[in-house]
């Protein structure tokens, strides 16, 4: 597996990922809105989306953890404090300062007193990912440190896995969160070597059936299990993951590249294309979702290439010598 380069499969699977969230998020923000009336067909696409679109992001992350997984603790601790604390911090006082920019098109108003406490719980739509990546990664860095067997650190995850579904952590939301995330990360991390072997590097119809097919199991899986109060979110993630592992695009490819970039971005663009359609008096349901997923994806990638081009990485990520980008 290459340590110093990107792999398009990977950054593509990224890509189509990113759309699904910023699409399950335009549809929450439709939804908290009044715009989507309940029983919109976009509801239950969210729904749906949401079954799997987060833990690939966490198992995508742990399949590019042995990158980092021999660092000297101090050096992890610092990639982490670049690439994800940086960013979680500095887009916490944009959210807020968007918030009270554009109050009259928020669902939410700034509430100054919460985001005082966002060193405990995240502030503002989709940093807890970022909050809980940091967690994960610490998380999974010090159990390979400890030498434990996979198996050991497999039944680790699942063990908290399965506490966090049953809330064990609820005195600490986002950690419980995490917990809940933790097995994703560590599947990948702990057999990335054969993911990358499954996945080949030319796509063919038989992947991409496959993928489909991934894709209706777990539909039908949560169809028929989905009222079930049992812990069945690998059961429901797992065909979802591998099927849009299967089915990824390569010109998906440079979304997934500035795949931060747009996650940090597309709510101030989602909200803003929202409310340009209000002011013009346009009240088509597929509209608001057409222009809210191309503002939040498109407008946060030209942003982001022209912060590239600028060299100028700071709105981001704190940039380290030539590395920080193509780690990520």
């Amino acid at each position: 597996m290459a340590t110093s380069k990107r792999i398009d499969w990977v950054d593509g699977v990224k890509g189509l990922a990113i759309v699904l969230v910023v699409y399950g998020h335009v549809a929450g923000g439709l939804d908290a809105s009044g715009v989507l009336k309940p029983g919109s067909p976009f509801l239950a696409a969210r729904d749906w989306v949401y079954l799997f679109h987060m833990p690939v992001f966490f198992l995508v992350s742990g399949l590019l953890a042995h990158r980092t997984i021999d660092r000297p603790w101090r050096t992890f601790i610092d990639g982490r404090l670049r690439t994800i604390v940086y960013p979680y911090v500095l887009w916490t006082g944009i959210y807020l300062a968007a918030q009270v920019a554009m109050a009259r098109f928020a669902n939410n108003p700034p509430d100054f007193i919460r985001v005082g406490h966002f060193l405990w719980e995240p502030y503002g739509y989709g940093l807890w990912f970022l909050y809980c990546l940091f967690l994960i990664s610490l998380a999974f860095y010090g159990l390979m440190r400890l030498k434990l067997p996979k198996s050991a650190i497999l039944f680790v995850a699942l063990a908290l896995h399965l506490a966090a579904w049953f809330n064990l952590f609820g005195f600490w939301t986002i950690f419980n969160t995490a917990m809940l995330n933790l097995i994703f990360y560590v599947l990948g991390g702990l057999y990335a070597e054969q993911i990358f072997s499954f996945v080949k590097k030319k796509r063919s119809v038989v992947a991409i059936i496959a993928g489909i097919l991934l894709l209706i199991l777990m539909t039908l899986l949560h169809q028929a299990l989905g009222s079930v109060d049992l812990p069945l979110a690998l059961l429901f993630g797992l065909p979802g993951i591998a099927g849009l592992i299967l089915l990824f695009a390569g010109w998906f490819t440079v979304l997934g590249f500035y795949s931060l970039e747009i996650y940090l971005g597309h709510p101030l663009f989602s909200i803003a294309a929202r409310a340009a359609l209000g002011r013009c008096h346009i009240h088509n349901s597929l509209a608001y979702v057409l222009a809210g997923v191309s503002a939040g994806v498109l407008l946060s990638l030209g942003i982001a290439i022209i912060c590239a081009k600028m060299e100028f990485p700071w709105l981001f990520r704190w940039p380290t010598a030539a590395k920080a980008k193509t780690e990520s």
